[in-house]
Protein backbone atom coordinates (compact mmCIF):
# COMPACT_ATOMS: atom_id res chain seq x y z
CA UNK A 1 0.00 0.00 0.00
CA UNK A 2 1.20 3.27 -0.85
CA UNK A 3 1.39 5.96 1.73
CA UNK A 4 -1.17 8.54 1.30
CA UNK A 5 -0.20 12.03 2.15
CA UNK A 6 -2.94 14.37 2.98
CA UNK A 7 -3.26 17.14 0.48
CA UNK A 8 -3.17 20.55 2.08
CA UNK A 9 -5.10 23.28 0.52
CA UNK A 10 -3.51 26.62 -0.21
CA UNK A 11 -5.73 28.21 2.44
CA UNK A 12 -4.45 25.89 5.14
CA UNK A 13 -0.86 26.63 4.18
CA UNK A 14 -1.40 30.39 4.43
CA UNK A 15 -3.02 30.03 7.86
CA UNK A 16 -0.05 28.17 9.18
CA UNK A 17 2.47 30.87 8.26
CA UNK A 18 2.68 34.18 10.06
CA UNK A 19 2.30 37.14 7.73
CA UNK A 20 5.81 38.41 8.25
CA UNK A 21 5.45 41.29 5.84
CA UNK A 22 2.31 42.67 7.56
CA UNK A 23 3.93 42.39 11.01
CA UNK A 24 7.01 44.28 9.81
CA UNK A 25 4.84 47.09 8.44
CA UNK A 26 2.86 47.26 11.70
CA UNK A 27 6.08 47.37 13.73
CA UNK A 28 7.49 50.13 11.55
CA UNK A 29 4.31 52.23 11.90
CA UNK A 30 4.32 51.84 15.70
CA UNK A 31 8.00 52.84 15.91
CA UNK A 32 7.37 55.92 13.76
CA UNK A 33 4.38 56.90 15.91
CA UNK A 34 6.38 56.47 19.13
CA UNK A 35 9.23 58.53 17.71
CA UNK A 36 6.83 61.28 16.60
CA UNK A 37 5.18 61.46 20.06
CA UNK A 38 8.59 61.51 21.79
CA UNK A 39 9.86 64.29 19.54
CA UNK A 40 6.68 66.29 20.18
CA UNK A 41 7.08 66.10 23.97
CA UNK A 42 10.78 66.92 23.80
CA UNK A 43 10.05 69.95 21.60
CA UNK A 44 7.23 71.04 23.91
CA UNK A 45 9.67 71.28 26.79
CA UNK A 46 7.90 69.37 29.55
CA UNK A 47 5.55 70.63 32.21
CA UNK A 48 5.53 74.27 33.17
CA UNK A 49 5.70 75.24 36.86
CA UNK A 50 2.38 76.28 38.36
CA UNK A 51 1.88 79.95 38.97
CA UNK A 52 0.66 80.49 42.49
CA UNK A 53 0.44 83.38 44.84
CA UNK A 54 3.08 83.99 47.41
CA UNK A 55 1.43 83.95 50.87
CA UNK A 56 4.00 86.36 52.27
CA UNK A 57 3.43 88.88 49.49
CA UNK A 58 -0.35 88.61 50.00
CA UNK A 59 0.07 89.29 53.71
CA UNK A 60 2.26 92.31 53.03
CA UNK A 61 -0.26 93.61 50.52
CA UNK A 62 -3.08 93.28 53.07
CA UNK A 63 -1.03 95.05 55.73
CA UNK A 64 -0.51 98.00 53.39
CA UNK A 65 -4.26 98.41 52.86
CA UNK A 66 -5.84 100.38 55.64
CA UNK A 67 -9.11 98.88 56.77
CA UNK A 68 -11.48 100.12 59.40
CA UNK A 69 -14.38 98.51 61.20
CA UNK A 70 -17.83 99.99 61.49
CA UNK A 71 -20.24 98.52 64.03
CA UNK A 72 -23.60 97.82 62.43
CA UNK A 73 -25.54 95.93 65.12
CA UNK A 74 -24.75 95.59 68.84
CA UNK A 75 -26.21 93.22 71.44
CA UNK A 76 -29.02 91.96 69.22
CA UNK A 77 -31.15 88.88 69.92
CA UNK A 78 -33.07 87.05 67.21
CA UNK A 79 -35.48 84.13 67.52
CA UNK A 80 -35.21 81.32 64.99
CA UNK A 81 -37.93 78.69 65.07
CA UNK A 82 -35.92 75.82 63.49
CA UNK A 83 -38.58 74.60 61.05
CA UNK A 84 -41.34 74.98 63.67
CA UNK A 85 -39.90 72.40 66.07
CA UNK A 86 -38.16 74.43 68.74
CA UNK A 87 -37.00 77.95 69.30
CA UNK A 88 -33.34 78.91 68.94
CA UNK A 89 -32.16 82.27 70.26
CA UNK A 90 -29.19 83.90 68.55
CA UNK A 91 -27.33 86.73 70.24
CA UNK A 92 -25.06 88.58 67.84
CA UNK A 93 -23.08 91.66 66.95
CA UNK A 94 -22.36 92.63 63.37
CA UNK A 95 -19.44 94.76 62.18
CA UNK A 96 -18.37 95.68 58.67
CA UNK A 97 -14.77 95.76 57.49
CA UNK A 98 -14.34 98.67 55.09
CA UNK A 99 -11.54 100.63 53.51
CA UNK A 100 -10.51 103.63 55.60
CA UNK A 101 -11.64 106.02 52.86
CA UNK A 102 -15.20 104.66 53.06
CA UNK A 103 -15.47 104.56 56.87
CA UNK A 104 -17.04 107.98 57.33
CA UNK A 105 -19.43 107.49 54.42
CA UNK A 106 -20.58 104.11 55.74
CA UNK A 107 -20.94 105.41 59.31
CA UNK A 108 -23.25 108.18 58.10
CA UNK A 109 -25.25 105.75 55.99
CA UNK A 110 -25.58 103.29 58.89
CA UNK A 111 -26.81 106.03 61.21
CA UNK A 112 -29.43 107.09 58.64
CA UNK A 113 -30.67 103.51 58.05
CA UNK A 114 -30.17 101.89 61.49
CA UNK A 115 -33.73 100.48 61.74
CA UNK A 116 -33.62 99.08 58.20
CA UNK A 117 -30.31 97.36 58.96
CA UNK A 118 -31.67 95.88 62.20
CA UNK A 119 -34.74 94.60 60.37
CA UNK A 120 -32.65 93.11 57.57
CA UNK A 121 -30.37 91.29 60.02
CA UNK A 122 -33.36 90.05 62.02
CA UNK A 123 -35.10 88.67 58.92
CA UNK A 124 -31.95 87.01 57.60
CA UNK A 125 -30.97 85.35 60.88
CA UNK A 126 -34.50 84.27 61.77
CA UNK A 127 -34.96 82.66 58.36
CA UNK A 128 -31.59 80.87 58.38
CA UNK A 129 -31.52 77.08 58.50
CA UNK A 130 -30.30 75.41 61.72
CA UNK A 131 -27.22 73.98 59.99
CA UNK A 132 -26.30 77.48 58.79
CA UNK A 133 -26.59 78.81 62.34
CA UNK A 134 -24.45 75.99 63.72
CA UNK A 135 -21.74 76.36 61.03
CA UNK A 136 -18.47 77.36 62.74
CA UNK A 137 -17.46 79.79 59.97
CA UNK A 138 -20.97 81.19 59.43
CA UNK A 139 -20.15 81.81 55.77
CA UNK A 140 -23.73 81.60 54.49
CA UNK A 141 -25.02 83.90 57.23
CA UNK A 142 -22.22 86.43 56.61
CA UNK A 143 -22.86 86.39 52.86
CA UNK A 144 -26.60 86.93 53.35
CA UNK A 145 -26.06 89.74 55.85
CA UNK A 146 -23.53 91.42 53.54
CA UNK A 147 -25.87 91.33 50.55
CA UNK A 148 -28.80 92.57 52.66
CA UNK A 149 -26.84 95.49 54.10
CA UNK A 150 -25.33 96.40 50.72
CA UNK A 151 -28.87 96.73 49.34
CA UNK A 152 -29.48 99.37 52.00
CA UNK A 153 -26.19 101.33 52.14
CA UNK A 154 -24.87 100.77 48.62
CA UNK A 155 -22.87 98.19 46.70
CA UNK A 156 -19.12 97.78 47.10
CA UNK A 157 -18.61 99.67 50.33
CA UNK A 158 -18.29 96.62 52.58
CA UNK A 159 -15.25 94.35 52.19
CA UNK A 160 -16.26 91.75 54.75
CA UNK A 161 -18.84 91.13 57.47
CA UNK A 162 -17.49 90.32 60.92
CA UNK A 163 -19.51 88.60 63.63
CA UNK A 164 -17.49 89.17 66.83
CA UNK A 165 -20.32 87.89 69.03
CA UNK A 166 -22.41 84.89 67.93
CA UNK A 167 -24.15 82.78 70.53
CA UNK A 168 -26.88 80.37 69.51
CA UNK A 169 -28.76 78.23 71.98
CA UNK A 170 -32.04 76.34 72.10
CA UNK A 171 -34.59 78.03 74.36
CA UNK A 172 -37.29 75.35 74.65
Amino acid sequence: MAEETPVKDDIQQVKGKLPLKAMMILLAVMLLEGAAVSVFFVMKGGPKPAEGSDPIAETEKNVNNNYAEVMLVQDFQVDNYMAGRSRMIVTLEVAAKVESANKEKLTISVDEHRKEILNSVRVLVSSAQPDQIKDPKLEVVKRKIKSGIEEIVGEGMIQEILLPVWQAYIAD
